[in-house]
This record gives C-alpha cells, sequence and structure tokens, in this order.
C-alpha cells in the first residue's frame, strides 16, 4: 500500500517515520523528496575489469566531493553511489524505495 500525504505526515508526527534533516515541504501526494549530497563515490572501472574481494578496496573507488552550486556530470557508461542529505527510519512493517526525479524527462 502507497501511503498518501496525509498518512506520511501522521507516521512521521507519530514517530513510525523519521527523516533527518525534515521539510514538510519534501512532502508530496504520495512521496516524499530527498535530496542528493554532494559527496559521490565513482567507480575507476577503467582500471579493473572486475572487483577481486580477496585484494584491497581502495584504488576501485574515488571519492569525489562536489562545491555548493557545482553541477556533478555523470559521464556515459560511468557507475557512481551517491547518498541522501537525509538520513531516514522506517519500522519493520514498511518498505521504501528511491527513484530519480528530473525536470528534464
Amino acid at each position: 500500500m502507497v501511503l498518501s500525504d496525509r498518512d506520511i505526515r501522521a507516521a512521521i508526527d507519530a514517530g513510525r517515520i523519521g527523516i533527518d534533516p525534515f521539510d514538510p515541504k519534501c512532502v508530496q501526494p504520495a512521496s516524499v523528496d530527498i535530496r542528493l549530497d554532494h559527496r559521490f563515490r565513482v567507480f575507476r572501472s577503467s582500471r579493473h575489469a572486475f572487483i577481486d574481494l580477496a585484494r584491497p578496496l581502495d584504488d576501485i573507488t574515488e571519492l569525489v566531493q562536489v562545491p555548493p552550486k557545482t553541477p556533478f556530470i555523470l559521464h556515459p557508461n560511468e557507475f557512481v553511489l551517491g547518498s541522501t542529505r537525509e538520513r531516514i527510519r522506517l519500522p519493520d512493517d514498511m518498505v521504501s524505495r528511491v527513484e530519480g526525479k528530473s525536470s528534464l524527462g
């Protein structure tokens, strides 16, 4: 079942859903907008054809910190891991999913 904005707000008010920091303006009709943080892990796939977990992982990714108001360019065939500015807490009887949001497509 997808929660409505009213249900989302009630669950937050009751402490069942935790979002830190929380901005009430981010609650949408059936979702909550979260923001991408400024730190990314960029995989160096050109250096490794595969990941060998028996070896140190230090040189597999590079931490990139993007300054404020600076775009992050994701190149074709590049893989990155990003994190959100918000920390989310859910009870055991709820799940969530994260989807990209774009005003371009």
